[in-house]
């Protein structure tokens, strides 16, 4: 019972929607903002990088807590729970009641979920993949963070797959669930980035 009153408290922290409270304190719609996502990227395109960083600390925070409270204090020591409350953090960003279940696309709790399992691994191959793409592409579209987000995932792989042959087999739950909402939240746009690509002489 406890387990599962972690998994759910994990889904709370996860649902509050931070960019979009910080942004309705600024005065900001930011359903006008952009792609229309109520995350930070977008409060930090229209307000700054003040407030941008600020919703973008949390909603890394909130993808960590209180799932690292009880895990530092030997309170949940499973490793399949441990995967299934990290998602659940996820998941409550990407389908957040507190906006209807239309939250964000879970970028920023995706990497604090996944400091819970890895510590510094895994979100530093995620930064890695995410600075590659930055290094060629200084201004991007939505369509095109939506392929660097597909390229973090991608990236990640090779990673999972060595953890499960350690035996980790928590860690490929987590990436399977992981990835399946991350496209969820961005198939549409990824499906608009390689039509583009389509586009230009009929070649990707």
């Amino acid at each position: 019972m406890f387990e599962a009153f972690v998994v759910a408290l994990q889904f709370l922290s996860g649902s509050v929607m931070y960019a979009y409270v910080l942004a309705r304190i600024a005065g900001v719609d930011l359903r006008k903002v952009r792609d229309g996502n109520p995350g930070s990227s977008n409060l930090w395109r229209a307000k700054g990088a003040k407030w941008g960083i600020a919703a973008l600390a949390l909603d890394y925070f909130k993808g960590t807590f209180p799932l690292f409270l009880f895990v530092s204090l030997g309170k949940v020591t499973n490793g399949y729970v441990i995967a299934l409350a990290a998602l659940s953090g996820v998941a409550g960003h990407a389908f957040s009641p507190m906006l209807r279940f239309k939250g964000g696309k879970a970028i920023a709790t995706t990497f604090g979920a996944w400091s819970v399992l890895t510590k510094w691994e895994a979100p530093v191959i995620l930064g890695a993949a995410f600075t590659l793409f930055s290094i060629f592409k200084k201004k991007t579209s939505v369509e095109e963070d939506a392929f660097r987000v597909l390229l973090g995932v991608l990236f990640l792989l090779p990673y999972v797959l060595y953890r499960t042959a350690q035996g980790h087999f928590h860690v490929p739950l987590f990436y399977v669930g992981n990835a399946t909402i991350l496209s969820l939240k961005h198939w549409r746009d990824w499906r608009g980035y390689f039509s583009k690509r389509v586009g230009w002489g009929g070649r990707c």
